[in-house]
């Protein structure tokens, strides 16, 4: 006997829009790229909320003839055939080509299905508003800067003595990585010129945490000049590895000064 899950006993978050915002480490202008959580109805879901609103149709004969309707659909596709949905868009078959010569292009390759909706379905949906918004941003934040020659935060930092970062998802990997003084300009702002940067060794960097860097400032900073210190990193969590795009921290603006 067939059952049928009603959409009204889901939870009530499923009817809630929700939008993740993730920084975007391609355009480094604060831009972010938007992802909408999904919340799925079923195809269960459907037959029953049909069954619902024509109380005289037989659920059974519904499922049954939604099931050949299945069927049909896929045999066309099965045939090489675009095929249209009830009108709310057309499947259409696509070949995504790993071929490095024309000699591979038939055989170097596979086959996907894509979706072109009409204006049916990007007009229903053009009416949604959002309920909730979540930030995530990866990036590595540099919290506190602190000179320990002089146990000073924030201001100084004294040629060939340790420095130490403090902040989050600083611990430095990928290729590209690194801790680097970029020098500022009168109106503190980096020189984009990264040939300016002063580069720290990684013979100089003694503690690499993802909350903790520990490092001996450069002798080759110049004294009494106004640098920010920045961090290039990749983030990754652990079950994803596929980010593979380097991260900036950049601090306060600090002063190198000469060791008594």
């Amino acid at each position: 006997m067939a059952t049928f899950e009603n959409v009204s006993t889901l939870n009530d978050s499923s009817s809630m829009l929700s939008v993740t915002l993730h920084s975007n480490p391609l355009k480094g202008d604060g831009s972010y790229c938007a992802r909408v959580t999904r919340n799925v109805a079923t195809f269960n879901n459907i037959l029953s909320e049909v069954q619902k609103d024509n109380v005289g149709l037989d659920p059974y004969m519904l499922q049954f003839a939604t099931i050949q309707m299945q069927k049909k659909i896929l045999e066309f596709l099965q045939q090489g055939k675009a095929v249209n949905v009830f009108d709310l868009g057309t499947l259409y078959i696509a070949y995504k080509c790993n071929a490095k010569n024309k000699d591979e292009a038939a055989t170097n390759g596979s086959f996907v299905v894509r979706f072109s909706p009409t204006t049916l379905i990007t007009d229903a949906v053009s009416t949604l508003s959002i309920d909730k918004v979540t930030y995530v941003d990866n990036a590595p934040t540099i919290a506190l800067i602190t000179d320990v020659a002089s146990g000073e935060d924030d201001t100084n930092v004294t040629l060939g003595s340790v420095v130490k970062i403090n902040g989050s998802r600083l611990k430095l990997r990928g290729e590209g990585n690194g801790i680097f003084f970029a020098p500022v300009d009168v109106d503190q702002n980096i020189n984009s010129d990264k040939s300016t940067w002063v580069s720290v060794s990684e013979s100089l960097i003694f503690r690499n945490m993802p909350s903790e860097l520990n490092f001996i400032a450069p002798d080759t900073l110049e004294a009494g000049k106004d640098y920010r210190i920045v961090v290039l990193t990749t983030y990754y969590s652990r079950n994803d590895t596929s980010n593979k795009n380097l991260l900036q921290a950049e601090s306060a603006v600090v002063t190198a000064v000469p060791k008594n």
